[in-house]
């Protein structure tokens, strides 16, 4: 496989097509960093507070613990309603993204054969059809996992109380040894999943035949797949991670509050690096689309070049030499 042409190639397509951007925003909702690149998902960047990396230092926090508790006492069913609210959040952007994964794999797959013009309407119009299968892939997926996981732990678990912890520690390295294969694992479980929802989608399978092509596809191209993996799951990583560095930066109003320890220079930060990071994660989201759109396509094009399709060439003009 010329991999170069395949790059050069998805790069062409959604440059000429740049309708595909908008459903790799969409698919890059839930993709977790890579979705659909080898190296997933949402916007890539995840945050952790638990309190304890800025603690105001001045004396009114206790008493500001104390009024907080008292109100999360007062008002609990606030948090039924926002985890209400998570769960229908949730639910619209798997929605939104598996229709993003689908239209992105048909319209690169058509832009590849030739197709003029391409339409957002028309494009969502033929995802509909496939939403189910790619839906119904994720979640087999996902539940495979959760059962991978349980498989390694629950006996883990177990085997720690009967032992008092000693069995574990003898087997820690078989365990560690477990865990790292779980990466190859991973990679190819991610590469196979690509190669199904274009073989569901552009191929006209079902859920398992789409599997069970996808697999196919991977065994016969062990090193191409390995190669194509590493490349867009580096380069994808690489631009990912360029695109969060501005949200560490939206923290420093927050940092240069710590370091002046005052009720009103916290309050002051913590707004400042509220809105600022409420600017800039649109940004986010749509630099984020476009990496997504990028790696999409190029695991699309893949899927052809594998299965010997070839792209489109369009007529040229022969000029006759002159006499």
């Amino acid at each position: 496989m010329n991999y170069g042409e395949v790059l050069s190639r998805a790069w062409q397509i959604i440059w000429k097509y740049k309708v595909l951007w908008i459903f790799g925003i969409l698919a890059g909702l839930g993709s977790g960093g890579g979705g659909s690149s080898g190296g997933g998902g949402g916007s890539g960047v995840n945050y952790r507070f638990d309190g304890s990396q800025f603690r105001p230092p001045f004396d009114t926090s206790q008493y500001f613990l104390q009024r907080l508790e008292i109100w999360i006492e007062n008002n609990w069913w606030v948090f039924i309603v926002l985890a209400v609210l998570a769960l229908v959040f949730l639910a619209v952007v798997i929605v939104l993204s598996t229709f993003g994964r689908i239209g992105l794999a048909r319209g690169t797959w058509q832009a590849d054969e030739g197709k003029e013009k391409l339409t957002f309407g028309g494009l969502f119009a033929e995802s509909s059809a496939y939403f189910w299968r790619v839906l119904g892939l994720n979640i087999l997926i996902f539940l495979a996992w959760i059962v991978l996981v349980l498989a390694l732990v629950v006996p883990s678990t177990m085997i720690a109380a009967l032992t008092a912890g000693i069995a574990l520690i003898c087997l820690g390295p078989l365990l560690i040894l477990l865990c790292c294969l779980l990466i190859p694992v991973g990679w190819a479980v991610s590469v196979i999943v690509e190669q199904a929802i274009v073989a569901i989608t552009c191929e006209n399978r079902s859920l398992i035949d789409g599997l069970k092509r996808g697999w196919e596809i991977f065994r016969a191209n062990l090193g191409p797949a390995a190669i194509m993996f590493l490349i867009l799951g580096i380069g994808g990583g690489i631009a990912r991670f360029i695109i969060a560095l501005p949200f560490f930066f939206t923290l420093m109003p927050l940092i240069g509050a710590a370091l002046i320890d005052g009720e009103r220079a916290w309050m002051t930060g913590g707004i400042i690096t509220l809105v600022l990071f409420c600017l800039y994660l649109p940004v986010e989201i749509v630099l984020n689309g476009i990496v997504t759109t990028y790696t999409g396509a190029s695991w699309t094009l893949t899927f052809r070049r594998l299965t010997g399709r070839q792209a489109a060439t369009t007529a040229v003009e022969v000029i006759p030499a002159a006499e």
